[in-house]
């Protein structure tokens, strides 16, 4: 079975990532991460990907 993206995931939840990023107050570039971070181009073990999988997790318990 094919693992679903962050994007997906969310979308099944009712929410996009974009409105979701806004409503936290993200910026432009933490949301060009989490876009980074639904592809696998990035995979969230350092820095600002890290804090947002972990926000990610905390809230919706994917990623």
């Amino acid at each position: 079975m094919k693992k679903l993206s962050i994007s997906e995931q969310l979308s099944k939840k009712g929410f996009k990532i974009r409105t979701w990023a806004k409503s936290k107050g993200l910026s432009d570039s933490d949301y060009n991460v989490l876009l980074d971070l639904s592809k696998g181009k990035t995979k969230g073990k350092w820095g600002k990907a890290k804090e947002l999988k972990e926000l990610l997790q905390k809230e919706f318990k994917i990623a």
